[in-house]
């Protein structure tokens, strides 16, 4: 073997001819190189192109949520609409019985009568309305235990919420708008928050591994309030996430949005 480079022997299983190339040094450790550099290139590709698949697909289901409310909001429009034509057709047959009316029927009787009952208002009260009811998934993963509130408190079985196994660290998002009630820590709950969204709905967000938002904030649907975690009393890192109207638990799922 010449110096500065080596041999590669290649031996048939057959009767054919045994083969030998000869390989510089130089050449060799240039093509280990070149292949390193490849790894890291494909592992960089890789791992950029698997972030993008994530946002992507989070972009697609936000699209889907977005035409999911814009149906709800024209439905709720139509409803509010409907009951106020209901309601001043009410106060209508009540001034022609001679039934007491006030000066705020009054003139909801006189919009009607000209045609311009307030649509601004409506629109302006439906929506926010909207903005209050905690449709927006928290984070979107596997639900590991259902909401079951059949029994007593005490009992194991008793869970006024759903859990939804993440990644820690994933970004928790506010289900709808709302100012921040509570934000803290417990042995229970771990990093939690609490946000009330008005119209006599709350929610909460609990096992954090961290808190972005602080008691008092006002919050925005969809805006990211914490990072998932295995905090408080709990096994693995999830979200258990809880929605409250009029001071009783209610199961999230008739709100989510699917």
């Amino acid at each position: 073997m010449k110096k500065g480079t080596f041999s590669i022997i290649i031996v048939p299983h057959d009767l054919k001819k045994t083969r030998t190339y000869r390989i510089s040094y130089r050449l060799f450790y240039t093509m280990l190189v070149v292949v390193a550099a490849g790894a890291v290139v494909m592992i960089i590709f890789v791992s950029t192109y698997g972030k993008l698949l994530l946002r992507t697909r989070e972009t697609v289901l936000l699209e889907r949520q977005v035409g999911e409310l814009t149906k709800r909001n024209e439905q709720i429009g139509e409803i509010l609409r409907n009951m106020a034509k209901i309601r001043s057709m009410n106060l209508q047959v009540r001034k022609m019985l001679g039934l007491g009316v006030g000066q705020g029927d009054s003139l909801t009787i006189q919009a009607a009568a000209n045609g311009i009952i307030n649509n601004n208002a409506l629109r302006d009260e439906h929506s926010e309305i909207l903005r209050s009811i905690p449709s927006f998934w928290p984070v979107r993963g596997y639900i590991t235990k259902g909401f079951n509130i059949a029994g007593r408190e005490t009992d194991p079985q008793y869970h006024p919420g759903i859990d939804i196994a993440v990644d820690r660290g994933t970004p928790v998002r506010a289900a709808a708008s709302g100012h921040v009630l509570e934000a803290g820590m417990d042995n229970i709950y771990g990093y939690y928050v609490w946000i009330d969204h008005g119209y006599g709905i709350k929610t909460l967000y609990a096992h954090n591994d961290r808190l972005l938002v602080v008691k008092g904030e006002r919050v925005g649907r969809g805006q990211t309030i914490a990072y998932s975690g295995n905090t408080g009393k709990s096994t693995a890192p999830h979200v258990h996430f809880e929605v409250v109207q009029n001071n009783s638990p209610v199961d999230p799922l008739t709100y989510l949005l699917q």
